[in-house]
């Protein structure tokens, strides 16, 4: 068994809907193997987590689709399939474990995540500090 985290470079609801519309029309949808499959994000950054039971499964399903996808502007980098170690169906803890493993390797990290992780680490220069000290001693005359 094993898990995929696709993050295409933009992908909206509206978009996300035509496409499982398409892979129905085709048949690619249920695709034989296919355990599990979860659309999670928000405005136009979607991500798609699957759940196969093999790679050569994963593999058909992504060569019917992938006309689909080119036809409809989605850009998904090649899929990266991890063993999956553990599949438990009945809870969603280890499921949300799992998505955050998976993106944490994933192919690529969507530009947007890297300003953000930026913003989120900055710490205050020796600079800050005196600007803001001498803000509140200015302020206290």
């Amino acid at each position: 068994m094993i898990a995929v985290l696709s993050t295409p470079e933009s992908m909206t609801a509206e978009q996300y809907d035509g496409l499982v519309e398409q892979f129905e029309d085709a048949r690619a949808s249920p695709a034989p193997g296919h355990r599990l499959h979860v659309c999670f994000g928000h405005g136009d950054h979607l991500m798609v987590f699957d759940v196969w039971d093999s790679v050569e499964e994963l593999e058909a399903f992504a060569a019917t689709v992938a006309p689909i996808l080119a036809n409809q502007q989605i850009v998904i980098a090649p899929p990266q399939p991890l063993e999956v170690h553990r599949f438990v169906d009945d809870g969603d803890s280890d499921l949300r474990t799992t998505i955050t493993e998976l993106r944490q390797r994933a192919f690529f990290i969507r530009p947007v995540d890297k300003p953000r992780k930026t913003i989120l680490n900055i710490k205050a220069t020796p600079h800050d500090a005196k600007e803001r000290d001498s803000g509140m001693a200015a302020s206290q005359r």
